[in-house]
């Protein structure tokens, strides 16, 4: 396309300086937003955001080099970089689920993203210097340090703006066009400073409308992906501040997912929920005062309501939306029988972590349903520092529980968490626990009593006379229960054969050595899905 004559209007430091801090806050985003749409995909958030920051950073470097061939025109080719950028990087979160959803090389699709971003970003700052020097400012050393001021000022604001506006606000795939938009109003913008009458105006021009139309329809593309992602209808989606939320519904099966994971099945959740739930109450003599950390679903609240002497119940989950949503979807609210309603339920929106380091509630009984420990922001709430403040936490007689991820596909994953439970509560009694849930497997529960009459910590199978009493019988199991009786219930304190036992020995999991992440990401690299 051709140039018509520069218009002689200057191109002064405030406009490139002010256009600098945009293009800035569009990378970063650009980079968070590839990151985060890798680990709701991929599970493993280390490895997403360390591979899009070391690729995006090592693209910005051959874009930097690259800048040289461009300078002969640098306002033209920046323009064109940012037209070139908004398409792409508008479209990086509805390209990298198409490849998740339709093909094997999504790892391949991601790391092509995140290199050709990269090489754009990095385009941007050079093609900038040297459009000011092209109109006689040049500074040398002073101008560069200048323009890379205000660039890491915008920096700053990108990284703030991301989890703390953007996201929670906007969602991952109107982000993406969000700042898409900015690329090419900052385009226009230059083209307009220049003075320039191009073809690149037009195509310009016609970019923006293409991207606000993709904005508005953001929801209708995304409900169209997830349609491809999940087996059975999507009948509620919401990206929420803290993760997607999924939930399907075909025939008498309603699932939930979060982040593209699964947290229950209709069909068999009972089975999940109430070996937590029973296997913990049963084992305290009338509990009054019951906490819940996770189970934001409802379902875990069930169980425990079924308790006459229960007088209240303190529900603590992260995301509002997830409790929102089991208060008044009626599919959710359906299959937890409106526990939220219930005037003994109190829900607290925080980290559960948070909680127990600054509550001075005391409570009978203790469940942890938290998401399995795939990374580095859970993992924490599987530490010998986590389970010391829910023991002290516990009054005399007190039991807590928490899932402990598969017993058979993780199973040194299962086994870390008993150590870390073992040695984050010293003394007391550890018996870990094993029920059949069809949509998930064999899976694992870690139980954690009172010392026994010698004051000895023991484990399954070695339980004194006192500790063997004690387990599942110092409450009667009430009545209506889906799946379990007391014999059933016993028998999730028998391991399979196949089980690798207890002489697996594993260290405990901290908060400076958060060894159950990689013990679970090990695990898990063993099975294909």
């Amino acid at each position: 396309m051709g140039d018509a004559p520069p218009s002689g209007r200057g191109m002064d430091k405030p406009t490139v300086f002010a256009a600098a801090l945009l293009v800035a806050v569009g990378g970063i985003i650009y980079e968070l937003i590839l990151g985060t749409a890798a680990s709701y995909l991929f599970g493993d958030s280390v490895v997403a955001f360390s591979v899009a920051t070391g690729l995006t950073l090592f693209g910005m470097g051959i874009g930097s080099l690259l800048a040289t061939r461009l300078a002969t025109n640098p306002g033209l080719n920046f323009v064109r970089n940012e037209v070139a950028l908004a398409l792409l990087g508008g479209s990086s979160v509805l390209i990298l689920y198409a490849a998740f959803s339709l093909t094997e090389v999504y790892w391949l699709v991601f790391v092509l993203l995140s290199l050709a971003l990269g090489v754009g970003i990095g385009v941007e700052i050079p093609l900038l210097v040297a459009l000011l020097k092209e109109h006689g400012r040049d500074e040398s050393v002073g101008l560069l340090s200048k323009v890379l001021a205000v660039d890491y000022f915008g920096a700053l604001a990108a990284s703030l703006l991301f989890p703390f506006v953007m996201l929670p606000y906007l969602g991952l795939m109107r982000t993406a066009y969000a700042v898409a938009l900015l690329n090419v109003l900052v385009a226009v913008f230059m083209l307009r400073r220049m003075g320039r009458r191009t073809g690149w105006t037009w195509l310009a021009r016609l970019t923006v409308v293409l991207l606000v139309a993709c904005f508005a329809a953001s929801s209708a593309i995304e409900g169209a992906i997830n349609t491809r992602l999940y087996q059975d209808p999507v009948v509620h989606y919401e990206s929420t501040a803290y993760q997607k939320l999924v939930l399907t519904s075909f025939g008498d099966d309603v699932r939930l997912y979060l982040s593209d994971q699964l947290q229950f099945s209709s069909v068999d959740e009972a089975r999940y929920h109430e070996t937590l739930a029973h296997a913990t109450l049963t084992s305290v003599a009338a509990p009054a005062s019951v906490a819940i950390l996770g189970g934001g679903d409802g379902l875990l609240a069930r169980e425990v309501l079924r308790y006459p002497s229960v007088q209240e119940v303190t529900v603590v989950d992260l995301d509002p939306a997830v409790t929102e949503l089991a208060r008044t979807d009626r599919l959710v609210s359906g299959l937890n029988e409106h526990s939220f309603d219930d005037p003994r339920v109190h829900v607290v929106n925080g980290d559960a972590f948070r909680f127990m380091d600054t509550t001075d509630q005391a409570f009978d009984a203790v469940l942890i349903d938290l998401v399995d420990p795939s990374n580095e922001r859970i993992a924490k709430l599987y530490s010998t520092e986590f389970y010391a403040m829910v023991a002290n936490h516990l009054r005399p007689g007190g039991v807590y529980a928490t899932q402990a991820t598969s017993s058979y596909f993780t199973p040194r994953a299962f086994w870390q968490v008993a150590a870390t439970v073992r040695a984050g509560s010293p003394g007391r009694t550890v018996v870990p626990l094993s029920v059949n849930v069809p949509s998930f497997g064999e899976w694992g529960f870690v139980l954690s009593l009172p010392p026994t009459e010698e004051g000895e910590a023991t484990v399954a199978g070695t339980l004194g006379p006192d500790g063997g009493a004690r387990l599942f019988g110092a409450t009667p199991l009430p009545e209506g229960l889906r799946f379990h009786t007391l014999d059933s219930l016993r028998a999730t304190a028998t391991l399979a054969g196949d089980h690798p036992g207890p002489e697996v020995e594993m260290k405990a999991s901290t908060l400076l050595s958060p060894l159950i992440y990689r013990t679970y990401q090990q695990d898990m690299s063993r099975w294909r899905y």
